[in-house]
């Protein structure tokens, strides 16, 4: 047989042998959608992701737990804002500015 003979069998052998690889790999993605689907693989990725930004946060907020009770004070302060002013300035005998338009 001449070079080129040889050359088209080594080629289908090749062939054969990639198309043999590949069927296997499809049928072994069939068979493991079939057992989980994509919605549940969307989802369980989902929960992942998720469980990770959760431990990372975590993680954050116990090295910075100064920030993170500064930042809940400065809010507690902020939404108390008018009853804390209405207090200091009864404190002060400054009344009048308490009806004067600072109290809502």
């Amino acid at each position: 047989m001449s070079d080129a003979g040889l050359d088209v069998l080594a080629a289908r052998a090749a062939r054969d042998a990639a198309r043999l690889a590949f069927d296997n790999r499809v049928a072994a993605l069939k068979g493991d959608l079939a057992e989980r689907g994509i919605g549940t693989r969307i989802a369980d990725d989902l929960v992942e992701k998720a469980n990770q930004g959760l431990a990372e946060a975590i993680e954050i907020a116990d090295s910075n737990r100064g920030v993170i009770a500064g930042t809940i004070a400065a809010l507690a302060l902020w939404l108390l804002r008018r009853p804390l002013t209405g207090l200091v300035l009864g404190w002060l005998g400054r009344d009048d500015l308490i009806n004067g338009g600072l109290q809502e």
